[in-house]
């Protein structure tokens, strides 16, 4: 034990001559004052400690000045241990003072083996108890090991870069949106597939259930409603906003019209009300005085028709995501509607919550529009929509996309296919090129494109079925491939049932590209009636949808991806910090340590949780589960740097 205490005097004997920039290196090696063998020199060290948390020069003078201000017997106990120790060390540089550090820990280490042994052979204790005290002495002994950097394991690289992606091309949409959407584009400055993504996304909100297709000639089982869900990945600088907002002009417009006329109707319909109760009023004055005079009167005018409910309003754009709200709006709206989230970060934390469960897989059944669903309340009861059929728009940023990408590569609720239903997924490079455009809209442009989603609006079951189209069992109006795209068809899904079987594809990916199943026909639907709503669906209207796949898969390839790649600068803006000791976080923090210090990009409890989690992946931080208390409440994950992690920065920079 003589080498142990000769390092502890030595470490602390330096410590007080004023070398404060060496305690965050040592503080790591030694977090706690337990691996101290003497108590006074335990609370020597935590008062060093103590004293740099709120910034206070280190001194043997402001040492002593700090020990008579706290009093007691104790500290003058440990001023006298302080005295002692003036001026006896022989260290002088930091890597001196590290060894000396993991010397303390070893010896600790050692001394708790020791203690392990003798609980070993204490008969007095209960299994539980022994288990439980066994575990906090292994918890100390693995805490010793990544401190002293004898176990740590090393850092993995954080710079892979994004995986390539194909560029978008205008000529892939109905030809009514390709004026229109580059006039967006140029005139914004920003990538083209973020205006044509939500106004694919929009349509199909409109098209909702009022056709479908039947992609093979004989299977009537296999039918696909074209509404979709997208999402647009990018930083917050990108126009991500303006473009969907502008994108949705047409749904607005069209939503605009729906809430005059429900309102005209509403007033025609409360006018009559009032003139019924009028006249029943009237009538009923006048029968109680045929009754009374015992005059003959005809009864059954009393007999009028039942009060009229209130007319649904027809709903394009839901902001509100709850379960409730969502249902009432299906309900009366069976075609469908569009739920747009901005920030979808938002909605999909909500979903990863106790409790939403029953949300989630609302919006998952939603998906496909061909389920009901039932929900219960009390004070309600029950509640059925016969068809759920739901389009989803929104967008999100990089550096939050990464933790959802690793729930749904990983084991929990976040891998049921919820992000893989986002078939519309973009996540574009960024032009260096930057130009400013001032004119004015192609306004002929836009209205050509609003006469498309005016004309999905006012299609009817009746007028498909006399331009020829059949109607399938559920009375739905069915387009069905011509022979030269039905051909086109049977070839792509052919690869593509053998590319989801050969085992090569991450399950994540596999998952993503089952959905282009339905994805493909609604995209080759959805251009084919915009462009020309009789006849079967062309050969050039599938080329554009296959068009569509190729790009998105390599979209949702650098999506997928994204879960083991560090690009987010807050990343990275956090591992200098914990390196550098800037940080001012504990040697154990919890990721909302890191969230109160407000940093750029860590602000968010997601954001500060993804880094977090991300820099464990990598091993830079070594996470540590608290198992929740016994009054219940979540586990917490405990992060300290790894040991190697500052070498192992210098040397990659």
């Amino acid at each position: 034990m003589a080498a142990a205490l000769d390092s502890e005097e030595q470490l602390l004997a330096v410590m007080l001559e004023g070398n404060d920039e060496w305690l965050p290196a040592l503080r790591r090696i030694l977090p706690h004052a337990d691996a101290f063998v003497d108590p006074e020199r335990r609370c020597l060290w935590d008062t060093l400690l103590e004293m740099y948390d709120r910034g206070e020069t280190i001194s043997a003078d402001s040492v002593a000045v700090r020990l008579r201000r706290l009093g007691g017997p104790t500290m003058e106990g440990v001023r006298s241990a302080m005295v002692l120790l003036l001026g006896r060390h022989s260290i002088f540089k930091l890597e001196m003072a590290e060894w000396h550090a993991r010397q303390i820990a070893y010896a600790y280490e050692r001394r708790l083996i020791a203690s392990v042994a003798e609980m070993a052979g204490q008969a007095d204790m209960s299994p539980q108890e022994m288990t439980a005290a066994l575990r906090e002495k292994l918890k100390k002994m693995e805490r010793i090991a990544y401190s002293t950097g004898e176990d740590a394991p090393r850092p993995l690289p954080l710079g892979a870069a994004l995986l390539p992606v194909l560029p978008f091309d205008t000529a892939w949409l109905p030809a009514p949106f390709a004026g229109w959407i580059s006039d967006i584009a140029e005139r914004m400055q920003c990538p083209p597939e973020f205006p044509a993504v939500a106004a694919m996304a929009a349509l199909s909100s409109v098209a909702g259930r009022r056709f479908c297709i039947q992609p093979k000639t004989q299977d009537e089982g296999y039918t696909e409603f074209p509404h979709l869900w997208g999402m647009l990945i990018g930083s917050p600088s990108l126009m991500k906003s303006p473009a969907m907002q502008a994108a949705m002009r047409p749904l607005k417009e069209l939503q605009n019209v729906a809430a005059k006329e429900y309102d005209s109707r509403e007033l025609e319909r409360q006018t009559a009300e009032i003139a019924a109760k009028i006249k029943r009023g009237a009538l009923e004055a006048e029968a109680r005085k045929a009754a009374k005079n015992g005059d003959p009167f005809d009864y059954a005018q009393l007999i009028g028709p039942a009060e009229g409910e209130t007319t649904p309003l027809r709903r394009f754009i839901v902001n509100d995501a709850s379960i409730e709200a969502l249902g009432e709006v299906l309900r009366d709206n069976p075609t469908g509607t569009l739920l747009y989230n901005d920030e979808l970060a938002g909605l999909l934390a909500l979903l990863e919550k106790d409790g939403n469960q029953s949300l989630r897989a609302f919006l998952l059944q939603a998906w496909s529009g061909k389920e009901g669903f039932t929900f219960d309340r009390i004070g309600r009861g029950r509640r059925h929509v016969e068809f759920c059929a739901l389009s989803l728009l929104g967008s999100i940023q990089p550096g939050v996309i990464a933790a959802h990408v690793r729930a749904a590569n990983g084991h929990t609720a976040g891998a049921d296919g919820f992000l893989q239903r986002f078939s519309l997924m973009v996540w574009p490079d960024v032009s260096k090129h930057w130009e400013d455009i001032d004119r004015p809209l192609d306004a002929e442009a836009e209205w050509d494109a609003t006469d498309v989603f005016h004309a999905f609006e006012n299609i009817t079951t009746a007028q498909l079925t006399q331009k020829g189209l059949k109607t399938g069992r559920d009375g739905i109006p069915t387009y069905r491939f011509a022979p030269d795209a039905q051909e086109l068809f049977g070839t792509w899904r052919h690869d593509l049932e053998h590319r989801l079987r050969s085992g090569t594809l991450a399950p994540a990916m596999e998952a993503h590209l089952g959905k282009y199943r339905k994805l493909v026909p609604a995209l080759a639907l959805l251009i084919h009636v915009a462009e020309t709503p009789s006849g079967d669906v062309s050969h050039s209207a599938l080329q554009r949808a296959l068009s569509w796949a190729r790009y998105l898969e390599s979209h949702a390839a650098r999506v997928f991806a994204s879960g083991a790649v560090a690009e987010s600068t807050a990343v990275h803006t956090l591992l200098k910090k914990l390196c550098d000791g800037s940080a001012g976080l504990p040697s154990e923090f919890k990721a909302r340590d890191v969230r109160r210090k407000g940093w750029a990009g860590l602000a968010r409890p997601e954001e500060a949780e993804s880094a977090c989690e991300l820099l464990a992946e990598h091993r830079w931080l070594i996470a540590t589960v608290q198992p929740s208390s016994s009054f219940g409440g979540r586990p917490t994950t405990i992060y300290h740097l790894n040991p190697q992690a500052q070498n192992a920065l210098s040397k990659a920079g």
